[in-house]
């Protein structure tokens, strides 16, 4: 082999001088190895993550393997769509552009979202795959992510000293498939995007302790900023943390110590910089984003935090994802007691290996991993961090020289002592400590193995056993991790069920259903919200389904107020079925899915663009009257109704309202059922876990009879709610609704053209009063009529009004993401002083 100088037996420790510190400085001017020997690990490594997480996916059945989808909480009802959408913004198949995205929640803007879910450079390739094998090119781009990361990993430890090259490989397998990589970010594929800025942000820590590739620096910091923020915010610390471990063991002047912080620090500064076009609208739109309650971190046991080191276990976000296999884990705890490493390296490595672990256990701390925001969810999302610093760890005793029998047999104690404490926690499965011990009792069956050959004289020049030991230790990895990844995925999938299926026929005849029904911008052809929240991105069409993190809150004031229903604590609207929203909305064909396939409806509606002569209120104190005045005249009437409580908690409310009208009901604070007597039930959905997670939407209830009495009956379940005193019957006047259509037709645009990120419309000779937009009033949409300033433009119960004086013909509108241009000048002068210290170092070096 290639490298058995870096494991061959050292002198007698009685002959042998005190080891060195790690000392960076030799290598200042140059790399002490060729960058071509990192190339085979690193290829090796990331083979093997994708030959496991594939091996996982057969035998489990899944995706694209077999029946069961992978499509795991948000993988499929927000990521995959968002990835559908990215597709047809490639292929111009969509309604809108990077900017924005006129096809979810009315009209919404798209940059922000691009970059928090979609930024990263791989997803691009999903632009290679047919538009009907999207779920495929997630998954393709999910086992790309973490062989990257797995061969970064490996690159990575061969810069932070020079070893043994199989050992590299083997423990860059081990991070990409680490318990982080498997629980939590194997259905969230932006996260991925972290696990391999970690190992990149530790390269860059190397390269300012060398005073190389300062341009590739601030490029790498770049790139995975913009891929995902929020990881890379998390790598960002971990990077600092390294690079200080680094510059503690290092022999450096403590000059050339400082001199390394501040390159790493402008490195990062610079390369923030650069994204700022991304990263400030990304800011600027969580500001406007609805918000949902933080979460209350509680440490979990001793027990359950340190079970989740050993194979097979799982915690589904309880707890944190610390799995790194028993290989890596073992030669991490090899460290104290090998001898061949100094003592300064021992104590600064594991005392920030200590820190880190005690900092996911601190309420203070573990808000300054998630940006001081305990999310709801998974609360050890930078898991990842300890994962890569476990194995940092186990390369740090490796590459000195190869562990001793004391230190193999210190590890080992160590790894006993971990197993007997997470001995009762429940998250180990069967078979986790058969296994832990299996694979404990065969790697250190290699490593000694290794050691033993290296120590005689007549088997040291042997090359076989020595390739068999790590063949062994392989193989190991291997079956370890892909059977922790299978327990894994079916523990989860206990807790989590699919959230949807993948792309099939019936998907493609939906699709092709909504978009032969179209005629953008004439009307909206809303897909509804029944397979994912974001079936306007996954189907096509334009509607109000929308599910992101970051969907602005006047917005969801806006939907809610007009009696629309949401999930997610406001941050995934959902479809309202309703005459007055489509006149509204100009929604002039529904898709509703039935048992046998689907059904198009189609309405008379008015154009997007409408003239009203005056702006009256818009508030009211039901969605009724809000409905009333937005549409611009009262279709509803709302009558007062009297209400009896049963033994049971169940209600029936009694009112009446004019003979043949549609009555309706909004409650959106309660969940159950209600129906008019004799009628069928509908649903009502909201939820108050812990707050109000789901709020229900304004349900048809059917046809007053000709008594002209309404009789409603609310069914609770097992949990009695309170009904509002006035507002929660309405009756439609179906007459009066087609007269107000009839009218706004009439005065409306005559021609509506859209572009990515704007809209013009040609008015009626002589308009007057105010054009109403119906999209949105979001910020960044700035607005001129005629050949008029283009100013803010007003906003008439959440729309976008632009106010007209008579002479103006026209009008035209454009969205800039808020942040955008602030964010150009920040790169421009970030680029220009990056070009400049590039250029300085550069003549620097000619003089030299």
């Amino acid at each position: 082999m290639a490298d058995d100088g870096a494991v061959q037996d050292p002198p007698a420790p009685s002959t042998s001088p005190e080891p060195a510190a790690d000392n960076p400085a030799p290598v200042a001017e140059g790399p002490t190895h060729e960058p071509t020997r990192a190339l085979l690990p690193a290829l090796v490594a990331g083979v093997l993550v994708a030959a496991v997480f594939a091996a996982s996916g057969i035998i489990r059945g899944t995706f694209p393997f077999g029946s069961l989808s992978r499509s795991t909480n948000d993988l499929g009802t927000q990521y995959i769509p968002f990835f559908a959408h990215l597709w047809d913004v490639l292929h111009g198949r969509a309604q809108g552009d990077f900017f924005f995205n006129w096809q979810s929640a009315f009209g919404v803007g798209f940059w922000a979202d691009y970059g928090v879910d979609l930024g990263s450079p791989l997803s691009l390739l999903v632009g290679l795959f047919p538009r009907d094998q999207i779920d495929l090119a997630v998954y393709v781009v999910t086992v790309l992510k973490l062989s990257l990361a797995a061969a970064a990993m490996a690159v990575l430890l061969l810069k932070m000293r020079p070893g043994p090259r199989w050992v590299a490989a083997i423990l860059g397998a081990s991070y990409g498939v680490c318990g982080w990589a498997l629980d939590d970010g194997s259905y969230v594929p932006m996260w991925l995007d972290g696990l391999i800025a970690l190992p990149m942000f530790f390269l860059v820590a190397e390269w300012s302790l060398r005073r190389t590739n300062r341009l590739l620096s601030v490029l790498v910091v770049a790139v995975f900023w913009w891929s995902n923020f929020y990881t890379a915010y998390m790598a960002t610390i971990a990077g600092g943390l390294y690079l200080l471990a680094r510059v503690l063991t290092s022999d450096l002047t403590w000059l050339m110590r400082l001199r390394a912080v501040l390159r790493h620090g402008i490195s990062f500064v610079l390369g923030l910089a650069l994204i700022a076009p991304m990263l400030l609208p990304i800011f600027e739109a969580n500001k406007d984003a609805t918000p949902s309650p933080s979460g209350v971190f509680r440490a979990s046991r001793i027990d359950l935090f340190l079970s989740r080191l050993l194979p097979l276990s799982e915690g589904v976000g309880r707890t944190a994802s610390l799995y790194v296999g028993t290989v890596a884990l073992l030669l991490a705890l090899t460290l104290p007691f090998n001898k061949f490493v100094t003592i300064r390296t021992k104590v600064v490595w594991v005392v920030t290996t200590v820190l880190i672990t005690l900092s996911f256990r601190w309420a203070p701390t573990q808000e300054l991993w998630h940006g001081f925001d305990t999310p709801n969810g998974s609360q050890y999302r930078e898991a990842f961090v300890l994962c890569g610093v476990i194995v940092v760890l186990a390369w740090v005793s490796v590459a000195h020289r190869l562990p001793g029998p004391v230190a193999l047999l210190g590890g080992g104690a160590l790894l006993a002592v971990i197993a007997v404490v997470s001995n009762g926690s429940p998250l180990l499965t069967r078979h986790a400590m058969t296994v832990l011990i299996l694979s404990g009792a065969g790697t250190l069956v290699a490593l000694g193995t290794i050691w033993g050959v290296r120590r005689s004289a007549t088997l040291r020049r042997l090359k076989w056993p020595v390739a068999v030991a790590f063949a062994v230790l392989m193989v190991i990895v291997a079956l370890e991790t892909t059977w922790t990844a299978v327990v894994t995925d079916e523990q989860r999938a206990k807790a989590l069920s699919p959230s949807a299926t993948p792309w099939d026929d019936r998907r493609t005849q939906m699709s092709n259903a909504i978009r032969d029904a179209g005629d953008w911008p004439a009307y909206r052809a809303d897909p509804g919200t029944s397979v994912t929240p974001n079936d306007p991105m996954l189907l096509g069409g334009q509607g109000a389904g929308f599910y992101s993190s970051l969907l602005p809150y006047t917005l969801n004031q806006t939907l809610t107020d007009l009696g629309f229903g949401w999930s997610g604590y406001g941050r995934a609207s959902r479809d309202l079925d309703n005459p007055v929203i489509d006149a509204i909305f100009s929604i002039g064909a529904r898709m509703q899915l039935e048992n046998d396939g689907q059904r198009i409806t189609r309405s008379v509606v008015p154009p997007l663009v409408t003239v009203r002569r005056r702006l009256g209120q818009t508030d009211g104190s039901n969605a009724y009257v809000v409905q009333n005045r937005l549409l611009g005249t009262p279709v509803y009437d709302v009558p007062e109704y009297k209400g009896t409580r049963f033994a049971t908690g169940d209600v029936k409310l009694v009112s009446r309202c004019a003979a043949g009208s549609m009555a309706y009901l909004n409650l959106p604070r309660v969940e159950g059922q209600a129906r008019l007597a004799g009628g069928r039930w509908k649903g009502l959905s909201a939820t108050r876990r812990p707050g109000i997670n789901t709020n229900s939407a304004m349900v048809e209830l059917g046809l007053v009879p000709s008594s002209g009495v309404v009789l409603v009956e609310v069914n609770f379940g097992e949990d009695p709610q309170g009904i509002t005193p006035t507002g929660a019957i309405g009756c439609l006047d179906q007459q009066r609704l087609d007269r107000a259509v009839r009218q706004l037709r009439l005065s409306g645009a005559t021609d509506v053209k859209i572009g990515g990120h704007s809209i013009s419309a040609t008015l009626r000779p002589g308009s007057k009063g105010y054009a109403v937009v119906a999209v949105p009033r979001l910020r960044g949409w700035q607005c001129s009529a005629g050949d008029g300033k283009a100013q803010t433009p007003r906003s008439y119960g959440g729309l976008i009004a632009v106010r007209l004086t008579g002479s103006e013909d026209r009008i035209a509108c454009s969205y800039t993401p808020p942040g955008l241009l602030r964010g150009l000048a920040v790169a421009a002068v970030a680029a220009a002083i990056t070009l400049g210290i590039v250029l300085i170092g550069r003549r620097r070096r000619l003089r030299s």
